[in-house]
């Protein structure tokens, strides 16, 4: 899949969605009555060498994987609490209150994309649904 920023062509990894367990509502936007998608305290991560230190990152984010992609791109892939539609509006505020540019990205209630930018340099992220109350983040810059 091929994306443009800025005017110039940024090749990025076409992420699939291999499937998501829906939580016990039977949708993965809404947690069950009286479930918690709060914050689970904890030390967190910092963002890798290829990833902007200051990219904003989601309370609660437990890492899960780091690839150096051929293109030059590294992708980070970790779990936080909430639903893919609270992450995205949350990040997109944050994106925006951090000095990045937030593209037209594609929204759903169980998947979303959105591409950002920042000083000329690219990135993406990709949110899918584990469950009611996580959602796997997938940042590529």
């Amino acid at each position: 899949m091929r994306l443009r920023l800025g005017g110039a062509a940024v090749a990025l990894l076409s992420v699939g969605c291999a499937g998501l367990a829906v939580g016990c509502t039977g949708q993965p936007d809404r947690p069950a009555a009286g479930a918690s998608c709060s914050a689970v305290a904890g030390p967190g991560f910092r963002w890798p060498a290829g990833i902007p230190a200051n990219l904003p990152m989601p309370p609660g984010a437990r890492l899960g994987a780091v690839q150096q992609l051929a293109t030059g791109f590294t992708l980070v892939t970790f779990t936080a609490p909430g639903t893919v539609r609270q992450s995205l509006i949350a990040i997109t505020e944050a994106l925006q209150a951090a000095g990045y540019t937030v593209g037209r990205g594609i929204v759903g209630t169980s998947q979303s994309r959105l591409p950002f930018t920042r000083s000329g340099s690219p990135g993406v992220l990709q949110l899918t649904a584990v469950d009611a109350c996580t959602t796997r983040w997938q940042v590529q810059a």
